[in-house]
């Protein structure tokens, strides 16, 4: 389970789950900084750090050697579709092999997954 609450600052969120603890933040109008990564971004980190993890995974347990490798993703956020372009970067050219399977692992990501499905919201306001 994660936890954002308010820090105080201007549109300033702190994220946490137990462990870990991340800044979230945005500017609108003039308010807001820079004390951590906007709302967006934070979703385009979790899908690129997974399907980092997903390659290096499926690399593994296939037993083949892969270069470092980088993940970019972007958001594209229209009226009629959000659509992730994402974009992944090796050390050295891959081989037919090599392209499969990191094919393979970038669509089966745990969050790739999560976020082709459909997504519904239970939205539930109480005190503390």
């Amino acid at each position: 389970m994660v936890v954002a609450k308010r820090t105080g600052a201007v549109y300033g969120v702190e994220i946490a789950n137990g462990r870990v603890r991340l800044m979230a933040d945005t500017r609108k109008a003039q308010r807001g900084g820079d004390t951590g990564m906007r709302p967006h971004e934070l979703l385009e980190s979790a899908l690129a750090a997974c399907i980092c993890m997903s390659i290096e995974m499926a690399a593994e347990c296939a037993g083949v050697a892969m270069r470092a490798c980088t993940v970019e993703v972007r958001l594209d956020r229209r009226d009629h579709e959000t659509r992730f372009d994402v974009a992944a970067q090796f050390g050295a050219a891959l081989s037919g092999v090599q392209a499969d399977l990191v094919r393979t692992a970038m669509a089966a990501s745990p969050v790739a997954s999560t976020l082709g499905r459909p997504v519904r919201f239970n939205f539930e306001l109480g005190a503390h």
